[in-house]
């Protein structure tokens, strides 16, 4: 039997806890052309999901990019841990690495952030698998620490990532980046995702409330924090709706919910306050 084949890939530090931690079996959850799911059985502080990407994949938060290599099937055992992600006939060592969170200026996210609902208003309504006025009054709540009208919404929807969690987790990434996210808010939605939507999903979900996304959100969320025109919003906008038929719209929505909230904006008030008097006293 010939030997594996040995390849680079480019991982998440999301990951990186498990890619070079300790030697485990974890199974295939489901695959599609361009992506296999890890269920992973001890993920310590780390995503309990691991995703294995082809080249055309989003690159999700919890993903390990590969260029060769067969993806595994469902159902099938990859090993993980020791700094390599293995199957029978190929391994995949991490040479590169991305934070999937951005670092942003949070008082120029939530100083920015209007125009985006109009973005989202310009858009068809068959461009989202949550209608706009839904998605916008769930992140308000969220920015409101209210978690009720989130949960309704979390595994609504067809596909591995459904539309509900899409909005709920562009609310949540949105809120711990800029540091208004409630621990026990956050709890609240991971236990409650864990057995009202799909594994992968859950999991995504539990990365937003780190501030971990995808790359196209990263983008926009950085655009809006540096303070931009009116067509770098709309630039960067339209590639968040380019990924998946309805996901891009949705996670867009959550993220304009918060930054249009009027509770969020009154709480950056205070915020900015405080931080001048401190000046004028050192």
């Amino acid at each position: 039997m010939p030997l594996p084949q040995v390849s680079p890939a480019w991982a998440s530090t999301a990951v990186s806890e498990l890619v070079c931690g300790r030697h485990q079996e974890a199974t295939v959850l489901a695959c599609t052309a361009v992506a296999s799911y890890l269920s992973v059985p001890e993920p310590g502080s780390c995503t309990p999901v691991v995703a294995i990407l082809a080249k055309g994949a989003v690159r999700l938060p919890i993903g390990v990019s590969i260029l060769t290599g067969e993806l595994p099937e469902a159902g099938s055992t990859v090993a993980i841990g020791d700094g390599a992600i293995a199957t029978r006939h190929h391994i995949w060592r991490p040479a590169r690495w991305w934070d999937p969170r951005p670092h942003l200026v949070a008082g120029g996210l939530f100083e920015n952030g209007s125009e985006l609902v109009s973005v989202l208003e310009s858009e068809p309504g068959s461009s989202f698998g949550i209608a706009l006025a839904d998605a916008i009054r769930v992140g308000d709540a969220l920015a409101r620490g209210n978690s009720e009208e989130a949960l309704e919404i979390i595994g609504l929807g067809p596909g591995l990532t459904p539309a509900g969690d899409d909005v709920v987790a562009g609310a949540l990434a949105t809120l711990a980046l800029g540091g208004w996210l409630d621990d026990g808010l956050r709890e609240t939605i991971d236990t409650h995702a864990s057995t009202r939507t799909t594994a992968l999903s859950a999991a995504l979900l539990a990365a937003a409330g780190k501030g971990q996304v995808i790359p196209q959100a990263a983008t926009l969320l950085s655009v809006i924090s540096a303070g931009p025109s009116v067509d770098q919003l709309r630039s960067a906008a339209a590639e968040l709706f380019g990924v998946g038929a309805t996901s891009g719209h949705d996670l867009c929505a959550g993220i304009a919910g918060v930054l249009a909230s009027s509770a969020l904006s009154a709480r950056s008030d205070v915020a900015a306050e405080l931080a001048t008097t401190t000046r004028r006293l050192q």
